[in-house]
């Protein structure tokens, strides 16, 4: 089916309205946080990475569950660092090895912006019923895991952002 025969008909449909969901979903999402907090989806997601590592990730590490490239990532963690949310810590060994590390500020941040986010996130999604909302999950979880078995590098070196990582960490 390289001709395009898979994405007809019902399946079509089915790929549009996945595409349209998405999009409002992530505007809605994107939306409240600028309105709301003054950052991007994107710098709320390297927030809540570094809270559930610990408070801290190598940069590499950081870029490879956020699928940022470095340069990229290298901005938002600045403008981050900026706000006091974050700092970076060389490595004590490896010179070359830097560390994004949520600040004491940075969590009390996320303290006070995560159920706004929440709130936004389940507008976004309020027309499922919580068992449709747990059957999404699934499907996702399911997409998610082939496609990172399958290129995860390609996925994440190609500049692809949005939320990375595992599925519900947020």
């Amino acid at each position: 089916m390289a001709d395009g025969s898979w994405l007809s008909g019902r399946r079509r449909e089915s790929w549009l309205s996945y595409l349209g969901a998405h999009t409002l979903v992530e505007r809605v999402v994107e939306r409240h946080l600028h309105d709301n907090a003054g950052v991007s989806h994107a710098e709320y997601e390297i927030l809540s990475r570094l809270r559930a590592a610990g408070g801290r990730l190598r940069m590499g590490e950081l870029a490879s569950v956020v699928f940022s490239p470095g340069s990229r990532l290298n901005y938002r963690v600045t403008r981050l660092a900026g706000l006091g949310l974050v700092r970076r810590e060389q490595h004590p060994v490896d010179r070359r090895g830097l560390y994004a590390v949520l600040t004491p500020e940075g969590t009390r941040f996320l303290d006070q912006v995560q159920p706004g986010y929440a709130e936004a996130a389940r507008r976004a999604v309020g027309a499922l019923t919580e068992e449709e909302f747990l059957e999404l999950g699934r499907l996702s979880e399911k997409v998610f895991r082939a496609l990172c078995d399958d290129s995860r590098s390609e996925v994440a070196d190609s500049g692809a952002e949005g939320s990375g990582g595992q599925p519900g960490e947020h």
